[in-house]
C-alpha cells in the first residue's frame, strides 16, 4: 500500500493537476444509453431471411420465373398457323421445324403447350384467390360465431364426405347445361370454387379458436368492439401467415383439378388450348405418338412440383421457431 501511495503522490506532484489526470471524463448521453445494440426483430424480415436461405425455395423461384417468362414470351414468336388444325402435318415427330412435334389436329405442340400452361395457370390462380378469400371470410365468422358452429360442421361433413373431383365434375356438368351461355372458363372457375373453400374455412376457424381467448381479444369483446373489427383487425393479422402458406398449397391442387376436369371431358373442350385438353388428346394414341402426352405431362409436373416446393419452404419460413 505504501508503494501505491508513493506512485500516486509522485504522479500528483509531477502533473500538478491532481488525480483527475488519471481518468477521462465521459459526457452523459441519455439517448445513447437507451440504444439497443441488437437489431430489432421484424417478423417479415425474418421470414424473408429464412426463406431466401433455402435452396429448394431458390430453385423453385428461378424455375417459376423461367416458366412465367416462357409463357409470356414464347407465344409471341408463334404464328397463327401454329394454333390452327392442319391434317397434312398432324402427328409429326419432334423435328427442327416442330420442336415438340404436332398433335392429332396438326397444331404445333411446342407453342400450344406453352399457351396451354398459361391458361391453366391463370385459371388456377383465379380459382385459388377466390377460394382463399371465401374460405378466410367464412372461417373468421365460423370461429367467432360459436352458436352456429354446428351448422358449419354439418356443411363441412356433407361436402368433404364426397370426393372433391366428383363434386367438381358434377358441378361442371350442371353448369354446362344450365349456364351454356356463360364462357367455359367462367363455368370451370365456378365448379372449382363453389365447394373448394370448405377446407380453408375449417383451417381458419381452428386458427381463430387458438387465439380467441387471448387477453386483447377478451378485452375487445368486453369493451363492445364490433364483430367485424375483431375479426379483421384482431384475428386476421395473426393468421395471415397461415393464409399465405395455404394459398401456395392450394394453387398446385387447383392446377391438377383443372387438368383432371379437362382430361375427363367436363372442363375445357378438347379443341381448346390447355394442359388438360392436350393430355386428353394425347392419351388416345400415347403408345404410337408418345410426345403428344410427354411434353404436356412434363409441363404439368413442373408446375405442380415448383408450387409444392414454394409452399413447403414458405411454411417453414413463416414458423417463428425457425427464426434466429
Amino acid at each position: 500500500m505504501e508503494n501505491v501511495d508513493n506512485v500516486l503522490l509522485n504522479n500528483t506532484q509531477t502533473n500538478g493537476d491532481g488525480l483527475d489526470d488519471l481518468f477521462v471524463r465521459v459526457e452523459l448521453n441519455e439517448e445513447e444509453s437507451e440504444h439497443i445494440a441488437a437489431e430489432p426483430y421484424s417478423y417479415w424480415k425474418s421470414v424473408f431471411r429464412v426463406f431466401i436461405r433455402k435452396p429448394a425455395a431458390i430453385i423453385a423461384m428461378v424455375v417459376l420465373a423461367l416458366l412465367i417468362l416462357g409463357i409470356i414470351i414464347i407465344p409471341l414468336f408463334s404464328t397463327p398457323e401454329a394454333y390452327m388444325s392442319n391434317v397434312e402435318i398432324k402427328n409429326l415427330a419432334p423435328s427442327a421445324e416442330h420442336l415438340w412435334g404436332t398433335d392429332i389436329s396438326g397444331r404445333d405442340l411446342f407453342f400450344i403447350t406453352w399457351s396451354g400452361a398459361g391458361k391453366s395457370l391463370w385459371l388456377a390462380i383465379v380459382s385459388s384467390v377466390i377460394v382463399i378469400i371465401i374460405g378466410t371470410v367464412v372461417g373468421l365468422f365460423w370461429g367467432y360465431m360459436k352458436k352456429i358452429d354446428w351448422l358449419f360442421i354439418e356443411i363441412y361433413n356433407l361436402i368433404t364426405n364426397i370426393p372433391s373431383l366428383l363434386i367438381y365434375m358434377l358441378l361442371s356438368i350442371v353448369f354446362s347445361t344450365s349456364m351454356a351461355w356463360v364462357p367455359v372458363e367462367i363455368r370451370l372457375i365456378f365448379s372449382l370454387t363453389l365447394a373448394g373453400w370448405v377446407g380453408i374455412a375449417l383451417l381458419i376457424r381452428n386458427q381463430v379458436l387458438i387465439i380467441d381467448n387471448r387477453d386483447y381479444n377478451v378485452a375487445s369483446k368486453t369493451l363492445g368492439t364490433p364483430a367485424g373489427r375483431i375479426m379483421f383487425k384482431n384475428y386476421l393479422p395473426y393468421i395471415l401467415g397461415v393464409i399465405i402458406t395455404e394459398f401456395s398449397l392450394v394453387l398446385p391442387g387447383m392446377v391438377s383439378s383443372e387438368v383432371s376436369l379437362s382430361y375427363f371431358g367436363v372442363g375445357l373442350p378438347s379443341t381448346d388450348i390447355s394442359i388438360g385438353a392436350l393430355l386428353s388428346n394425347g392419351i388416345r394414341y400415347y403408345n404410337i405418338y408418345p410426345w403428344q402426352i410427354l411434353f404436356p405431362a412434363l409441363m404439368l409436373a413442373i408446375l405442380i412440383f415448383i408450387f409444392f416446393l414454394l409452399g413447403s419452404s414458405l411454411s417453414d419460413s413463416l414458423d417463428p421457431k425457425n427464426h434466429r
